[in-house]
């Protein structure tokens, strides 16, 4: 009796020690198999040295403004695609720190510029628009657009340059246009809130908590440099459909590739130029 114990009591040992090494070696396949995702994944990303953003064209003869983050420390610019997939190399005119504000100068183009709103008529609840080129790595390099409102200004830290707004904004956004409905820039975008980071504190996930310099900081920003641009007043009895905005602006907002090392290059692709 107590040898059939023994034995029962042995197969039994046996099967678990059998379960735990199978599930061990599930886990360690699965290891493996995200470990392999996550390189993967990882090296379709920009190097460090490469960023990605958003500009948009303010005159005729080759002028855009993008965003001072856009482009910090790097010492190789290209604007683009502009025929095909082809660029332009970039010369930096102005930056601003403080303004999150840079000026660039390309070749002339055949693009209407973009006009640029007085902010003293822009009322919050405002219907605005984005268009850009949010995290081309996952969306592709083409220029996609957004709707929201004007949530309100950014007055708290006392810097009453900015404001907030809800239109979806990604990497890859940073130094394009908010649109009025009628077509005019009130904003250039500069960053969103990091709704993860937020989570963890307040256990309150914020959506869609953009930011964007007012067209007043722009106007101020371009003071003294030469650029002819076109201020108006918005128009309220405007009010374009999306798809027309669209059309009517999407072809003066481009991309903004910036490199920090001469040697080194998005994907070891430089960008094929056009003069």
């Amino acid at each position: 009796m107590v040898s059939l114990l023994q034995k029962s009591f042995r197969k039994n040992v046996q099967r678990h020690n059998n379960f735990i090494v199978s599930v061990l070696s599930i886990c360690i396949l699965f290891s493996l198999a995200f470990q392999s995702v996550a390189v993967n994944a990882e090296v379709i990303q920009p190097k460090q040295d490469v960023s990605l953003g958003t500009g948009f064209l303010i005159s005729s003869d080759g002028y855009l403004v993008t965003a001072w983050h856009v482009i910090k420390n790097k010492t190789q610019i290209y604007v683009g695609p502009i025929v095909g997939n082809k660029w332009k190399k970039a010369k930096i005119i102005k930056l601003d720190e403080k303004s999150d504000l840079a000026l660039l100068k390309i070749a002339s183009v055949e693009r209407q510029p973009l006009e640029i709103a007085e902010w003293v008529d822009v009322p919050i609840g405002l219907e605005v628009y984005s268009i850009g080129y949010p995290i081309p790595k996952v969306l592709g390099l083409s220029r996609k657009m957004t709707q929201g409102l004007v949530n309100g200004d950014r007055t708290e830290s006392g810097d009453a340059g900015f404001f907030q707004f809800s239109a979806e904004t990604q990497k890859g956004n940073s130094g394009g246009p908010v649109f009025s409905p009628d077509g005019l820039v009130i904003g250039v975008i500069q960053k969103k809130l990091d709704a993860l980071k937020i989570a963890e504190r307040s256990k309150d996930l914020p959506e869609n908590v953009n930011y964007a310099i007012k067209s007043a900081s722009l106007i101020k920003f371009l003071e003294n440099t030469g650029v002819s641009i076109s201020v108006k007043k918005i128009n309220l009895a405007i009010n374009m459909r999306p798809y027309e905005l669209f059309k009517a602006k999407s072809d003066s907002v481009f991309a903004v590739l910036a490199k920090g090392d001469p040697e080194k290059s998005l994907d070891s692709k430089t960008p094929e130029l056009i003069e």
